[in-house]
């Protein structure tokens, strides 16, 4: 049963309170922004305006590498400012500039706007090398939850479209299926508990997906029905999971046909670690973010930043 635009924007307004998603910085986490600049950029596309957000470190970048973020949320949850605390961290220990994608979420969209909108942006990006001062080889597309679905869309749909593939991946915790059936969205009858991720994620792939059926074979819809044709000539690739997440498997069999098909993958599960972990300072944090610092080092030979 479809929802009323009335009752997913009900539901979108309960899902965005700030009590469902804590964020758990520790002290001093936040004085990270006085040590970068941001600057606001309007970028066109098929599928309306993109505000995108172009973060250096202050002085300059150290290097000529283009890291794009995509923040999670279910495609439902707005740009916030974890996710703004993350791409500053991003300019300050890898010393590049940072692209921050706003894009259009749900139910003020649906499927596949966001999808189409975070490809032409990385599509732009690529594009405009020279004004934006990077190399378009050397850029890094990553996300977290449904901005690691999204990340992985736009390298479908590069294969896709004949567009401009990354040079690196960062698929952290990826939701790897967004579509849900009649009797889950059952479930919505009563009062959900909100805190529980299942039960945000039946409503965030709710409005998402409309519960059209005739998308539950979409592969930019349930990245686990994906080939290695599909996911051919895929960039290196670093996939994240946590170890107390129900999604970590779907993320975990994203990751392994990608590597069947014969792509560099890096994999690890973080034990003691819950979803959102990545972005919002809870867990293992800490040695996730090393991990994907070294990783990108390593691709593109960079010097180790001392302080990490």
């Amino acid at each position: 049963m479809k929802m009323t635009q009335e009752k997913k924007m009900e539901w979108a307004a309960k899902l965005r309170a700030p009590v469902n998603l804590p964020f758990e910085a520790p002290e001093g986490y936040t004085s990270v922004t006085q040590r970068v600049t941001t600057k606001p950029l309007k970028i066109p596309t098929s599928v309306g305006e993109n505000t995108s957000y172009l973060v250096e470190k202050a002085g300059g970048a150290a290097n000529d590498l283009l890291l794009v973020n995509i923040h999670g949320g279910g495609f439902v949850q707005p740009h916030n400012i974890w996710d703004s605390y993350l791409c500053d961290y991003y300019a300050v220990d890898l010393g590049c500039k940072v692209l921050d994608i706003d894009y259009q979420t749900c139910p003020e969209v649906m499927f596949p706007t966001p999808m189409v909108e975070c490809y032409e942006v990385v599509q732009w990006a690529m594009d405009h090398a020279a004004e934006l001062g990077i190399d378009p080889d050397k850029v890094v597309v990553g996300g977290n939850s449904a901005g690691a679905t999204l990340t992985a869309s736009i390298c479908l749909q590069a294969n896709e479209k004949g567009g401009k593939m990354p040079a690196m991946i960062l698929l952290i915790y990826p939701a790897a299926d967004a579509f849900v059936t009649p009797e889950s969205v059952d479930l919505l009858k009563e009062e959900p508990d909100l805190t529980k991720l299942e039960n945000r994620g039946i409503l965030y792939n709710a409005m998402f997906t409309d519960n059209d059926p005739a998308l539950a074979d979409n592969i930019y819809v349930n990245l686990g029905l994906v080939t290695e044709q599909d996911v051919r000539n895929f960039p290196e690739a670093v996939v994240l999971t946590a170890g107390k997440d129900y999604l970590r498997v779907g993320g975990e069999k994203l990751a392994a046909k990608i590597a069947s098909s014969g792509s560099k993958v890096t994999i690890q599960r973080f034990l003691n670690s819950n979803h959102g972990f990545y972005a919002r300072c809870s867990g293992d944090w800490k040695a996730a973010r090393e991990l994907v610092y070294h990783s990108i080092q390593n691709h593109f030979n960079l010097p180790s930043n001392p302080e990490i």
